[in-house]
């Protein structure tokens, strides 16, 4: 067995794993639906994708009306790059011939054939990258799961001093096994142990109880301008050595949030964490889209691997 260690360009289909927000829309039940709906998570090198609605009078985050005559504009560092009519029957737009870079400016306008119009727009943030991944060799047990063990992994990175970063740590892991019929994949997103103090730093900001678990996202607020060392804890069974025939991959994603979306994201968690309890009423979601609902929001990604291969893989 041997570990390898490198770093590779996220796919748009991380997209649902990061947020799992395709049809996501902030409701005020004081207001009702038929407000116009927009949201775009632009990440450098990947495809352009829109999504356009109206919002219903309904409590959930989860429901929408199609728009049959909407249009989108996209206006990228100041200069209109595209103009469309939306495809009603997609749930997402894909537009491959906009590019999206780090540092850049876009701004999405949208309306339909009523009259309503909305907008939004965001920066692209830098790419913070993973300096290294740092692992114990001990396992450390758990005292209130005896038989079940962490190991402690430190994931290094530098925090740019000039602007104000917010960031989400994701851990993927993939499995490939090989048997008589051929190669099989298995692909899962990690939990992990957050006991950083960085991940409680405000973290109970809009939220009625505490205990919330804010799916590993955290600010500079402390680091700024630091080389930090984030500290978390894996079960051990992921840094172990595979069995014959497996090659197991652990893939850190730093995702390098636009403020917008980093709002947005928290405080979706707290409004799924409080939905079944009387004393939140109305759900509300962090909207920049004037005029209407929705997000559109940045995302660079700095990533790092992990990669033990076993006996008989290759």
């Amino acid at each position: 067995m041997y570990i390898k260690k490198y770093s590779f360009i996220l796919a748009l289909a991380f997209i649902a794993v990061i947020s799992s927000c395709e049809s996501d829309l902030e409701i005020d039940m004081d207001e009702g639906g038929g407000r116009l709906t927009l949201f775009s998570f632009l990440i450098p090198d990947s495809v352009f994708t829109v999504h356009l609605s109206k919002s219903v009078n309904h409590s959930s985050v989860d429901f929408f009306e199609r728009v049959y005559d909407g249009y989108v504009t996209v206006v990228r560092n100041n200069v209109v790059v595209d103009s469309f009519a939306y495809p009603y029957r997609d749930l997402w737009a894909q537009r491959p011939g906009i590019p999206i870079q780090p540092g850049d400016h876009f701004e999405l306008r949208a309306g339909d054939a009523s009259g309503y119009r909305v907008s939004g727009s965001t920066v692209i943030p830098e790419v913070v990258s993973i300096s290294r991944i740092d692992t114990t060799r001990s396992a450390i047990m758990d005292p209130a799961n005896p038989g079940f063990s962490y190991i402690q992994c430190e994931i290094v990175f530098y925090d740019p001093e000039s602007v104000d970063n917010y960031y989400q740590l994701v851990v993927l892991k993939d499995l490939w096994t090989k048997t008589d019929h051929g190669l099989i994949h298995e692909h899962r997103k990690v939990s992990f142990l957050k006991d950083d103090p960085i991940f409680y730093i405000r973290d109970q900001e809009g939220s009625l109880l505490g205990g919330i678990d804010f799916r590993g996202t955290f600010s500079d607020y402390l680091i700024n301008g630091k080389e930090y060392q984030l500290s978390i804890r894996l079960p051990a069974s992921y840094v172990q050595p595979p069995e014959l025939g497996q090659k197991r991959k652990l893939t850190f994603l730093l995702l390098n949030q636009s403020r917008d979306y980093f709002n947005y994201l928290r405080s979706r968690v707290v409004a799924e964490y409080n939905y079944d309890l009387p004393i939140v009423d109305p759900i509300k979601i962090y909207s920049n889209i004037e005029d209407g609902l929705g997000i559109i929001g940045g995302i660079s990604v700095g990533t790092d691997s992990l990669v033990f291969i076993g006996a008989d893989y290759e």
